[in-house]
């Protein structure tokens, strides 16, 4: 036992994601169809006679993974990881399933899911130091309904991320976040209207892409890639010293801004972007003829 209470310490608990099916059948009408069809998890339509039958696949079935080398089937490996839940964070749970549903407790970040590589998933306790590249969700996904993953609004307790972060839900705040060891992106799809500050934020090793946020950049010090100011409303890089890359600004916000101190290994580039000022500005589709 304590050979994979070591192993879940170190790495974390690894899991894969399976697809589950559900199927819909309606009667052939055309309303019926185009509704189906209309339908972004369909992965196709199967007519049979007077029915149609759609085929749905969603990736939110999870199962522990643990090495072959632990000689354990499934279910000693969810007794194991309930097990070591509750003796490492007193923190008890009936269900693997249910450790998905807690990447906060008390308001504050508990179980992140995190990805080493492709596809190599694994959850981990939200301590000082994450490795690994982790996604920030909305709890419920907008269209569907089902819960999501890592729907925090506060970084909290972490101080250092080595990985990737990407941002598709609201944050209040980074918590207590300096480091970030790769990119640093916030989606197109959510405007950040919580965000007043990235503070104590000092330095992302990769990219910086701040659209869709209006937060202030006092606390930082050094972008390792490009730093992508377009389509905010960000301000004061009072403390900004290095950029590796190039900077990509607004014109219409290059004046909240002043490079002149910046040591910046790219260039400044300018843009004359259209986006709404304090709230969502959507990507534009380009039409495919």
């Amino acid at each position: 036992m304590s050979k994979i209470y070591n192993y879940i310490d170190l790495k974390g608990i690894p899991f894969k994601k399976l697809a589950s099916f559900s199927i819909k059948i309606e009667e052939d009408d055309i309303l019926n169809r185009l509704n189906i069809e209309s339908d972004e998890t369909t992965d196709r339509i199967i007519n049979k006679g007077e029915l149609i039958i759609s085929t749905h696949n969603h990736s939110n079935v999870k199962t522990p993974d643990f090495p072959n080398k632990f000689k354990l089937d499934k279910k000693a490996q969810e007794e194991v990881v309930t097990n070591w839940l509750k003796d490492t964070t007193g923190y008890i749970v009936d269900e693997f399933k249910t450790l998905f549903e807690l990447p906060e407790l008390n308001q504050k970040p508990f179980l992140l899911q995190i990805e080493r590589g492709i596809r190599n998933y694994f959850l981990v306790l939200a301590t000082k130091v994450i490795n690994g590249d982790l996604i920030v969700k909305e709890k419920y996904h907008s269209h569907h309904g089902f819960l999501q993953e890592n729907f925090i609004k506060t970084f909290g307790q972490i101080e250092k991320i080595n990985g990737t972060i990407g941002i598709d839900g609201k944050m209040n705040d980074f918590g207590n976040l300096t480091e970030v060891g790769g990119d640093l992106w916030f989606s197109n799809h959510v405007y950040q209207e919580n965000l007043k500050s990235i503070k104590p934020l000092k330095i992302v090793y990769g990219d910086l892409n701040l659209k869709n946020t209006h937060a202030a950049l006092e606390s930082l010090e050094e972008v390792g890639g490009n730093l992508n100011l377009r389509k905010t409303t960000c301000h004061n890089i009072s403390s900004l010293k290095r950029v590796g890359g190039n900077i990509l600004v607004s014109k219409n916000q290059l004046d909240n801004f002043d490079f002149s101190k910046v040591e910046i290994n790219g260039e400044i580039k300018t843009y004359n972007d259209k986006f709404n000022q304090g709230q969502l500005t959507s990507p534009q589709l380009k039409k495919i003829i």
